[in-house]
């Protein structure tokens, strides 16, 4: 008879999620400064994480602008891969060591999760993250803080670059991100947090959410990002399924980017 499976302690799974966090960024600023270097770029902010460590590294040696030979949107995405695979690296080695994807990060998707998540990350993105901005703009004044994807958008040139831009935002960031933080990192927290009740679910939540608005490398952003990973959590908690975060990321991402596609 085949023993069951020995389910990793939540301890550890939240070691593995933030490892896997660490390895991308550094795997990806390395990676990303040495092909921005080799193709002659001056590093310009992007909505890559990884590439945030190496723009400043090449800033700071270089004495590079942000706004000249600006690199290709297609090559930001390259650059986001190494960070992808990391995120998702983690889960698949907590699988392997007794996790399982359904039970303990909710994985698994039902048809009303497209219209659900993609309704819900439109509103975010148009009506919640709005209103989060008010009380930030009446301590801080008022702030431009759409510059990062706007830089993002004005290395669109080819139909190649549209395409890796919905690559980047459609598919890439929202399957790699959502399983990692509000898979494994969230859930494990969660786990981490049961006998509190309710306070440990909101516990896990916030801090969670607070990883995944950190990680971007965007203080202006900051607040906005993590108001959305709230709400992704909170909409995962509620149909107990990954793929309605999934799709209210997808939802997010692409409203940003088809506004200021738009505008161009």
């Amino acid at each position: 008879m085949e023993e069951p499976s020995v389910v990793p302690q939540p301890s550890w799974r939240v070691i593995v999620a933030i490892v896997s966090v660490g390895a991308g960024i550094l795997l990806a600023a390395f990676i990303g400064l040495a092909i921005v270097e080799a193709g002659g770029w001056d590093i310009d902010v992007s909505a890559a994480h990884g590439a945030e460590i190496g723009r400043t590294a090449g800033q700071v040696a270089a004495g590079a602008p942000l706004d000249d030979n600006r690199i290709p949107t297609g090559v930001v995405v390259a650059l986001s891969i190494p960070l992808w695979l990391c995120l998702v690296a983690g889960p698949i080695w907590a699988r392997a060591e007794g996790l399982e994807w359904r039970r303990d990060l909710n994985w698994g998707f039902r048809a009303i999760d497209m219209p659900i998540g993609l309704a819900l990350g439109v509103l975010t993105q148009v009506v919640v993250v709005p209103l989060v901005y008010i009380p930030v703009f009446a301590i801080f004044g008022e702030q431009d803080v759409e510059a990062v994807a706007r830089n993002l958008i004005a290395g669109v040139d080819t139909p190649f670059d549209v395409a890796a831009l919905i690559l980047l935002t459609a598919i890439g960031a929202p399957i790699a991100e959502e399983i990692l933080y509000r898979g494994l990192l969230h859930q494990s927290l969660v786990d981490m947090h049961l006998d509190m009740g309710r306070a440990g679910l909101v516990l896990a939540t916030c801090a969670s959410s607070l990883l995944f608005a950190a990680s971007h490398f965007q203080a202006l952003q900051l607040p906005g990002l993590f108001a959305f990973a709230v709400i992704a959590a909170s909409v995962m908690h509620r149909t107990g399924r990954l793929g309605t975060a999934i799709w209210t990321h997808v939802g997010f991402n692409l409203t940003a980017v088809v506004t200021l596609l738009a505008r161009t």
